[in-house]
């Protein structure tokens, strides 16, 4: 794997696209540390640790542990995967949709690319909801938190999604490829840290 890793350096257009993937994985880091505001994070964090074995503590992996910090990439890449099999299914059951990816070619994709887009961005929108009546819910949200704040919170969420499935585009078209997988691996990958550490120490736990 390595002599591999060094003959695609040795290669300058290769070595561009593993640079420009790189740098956009940095950005995406960075977005992962951004919490919103009006959010107490300790509180947060607590509150998942308690569900870590629901569809809550699945979020939290694949984000990164960015659900459990509520940063602008909390909702990672969930709205583009769950927009993805939504559009894929109405494919198979609306007609006109169907007609646009079998007979379309290029176009037709590309027209429903676009449907994926503006699908993600509404899915991100009403999960951001969903988070953010979850986290007033809890009493997660600071005690000046208004409807404005509300507000801030959904959109903060929602935009940090649609940057999430751009940034994936971005490594699909001008990186090595795959951007939405490569970005969910990140996110997972960034966990193997506190997760190993989590292990180690119930390990102490289980031997004294």
């Amino acid at each position: 794997m390595i002599q591999t890793i060094r003959k695609a350096w040795g290669i300058p257009e290769l070595r561009k696209k593993i640079i420009f993937t790189l740098l956009i994985l940095l950005i995406f880091r960075i977005g992962n540390a951004i919490t919103v505001p009006y959010v107490d994070v300790g509180l947060l964090e607590t509150y998942l640790d308690q569900m870590g074995g629901t569809i809550l503590g699945l979020y939290n992996v694949m984000s990164g542990g960015a659900f459990a910090q509520a940063t602008v990439f909390a909702l990672s890449i969930q709205p583009y995967i769950n927009a993805s099999i939504i559009i894929q299914l109405l494919t198979i059951a609306i007609p006109a949709l169907e007609r646009m990816a079998k007979e379309e070619g290029e176009v037709g994709k590309k027209k429903l690319e676009r449907i994926t887009r503006y699908t993600t961005v509404g899915l991100g929108l009403l999960m951001g909801v969903a988070y953010t009546i979850m986290l007033n819910n809890y009493n997660i949200l600071s005690a000046d938190a208004n409807f404005l704040s509300y507000v801030v919170i959904v959109l903060a969420f929602t935009a940090g999604s649609a940057l999430v499935m751009w940034l994936g585009e971005q490594i699909t078209e001008f990186g090595i490829g795959n951007g939405i997988s490569i970005i969910l691996f990140a996110g997972i990958l960034s966990r193997g840290p506190s997760m190993i550490r989590t292990m180690y120490q119930g390990c102490l736990l289980y031997t004294s």
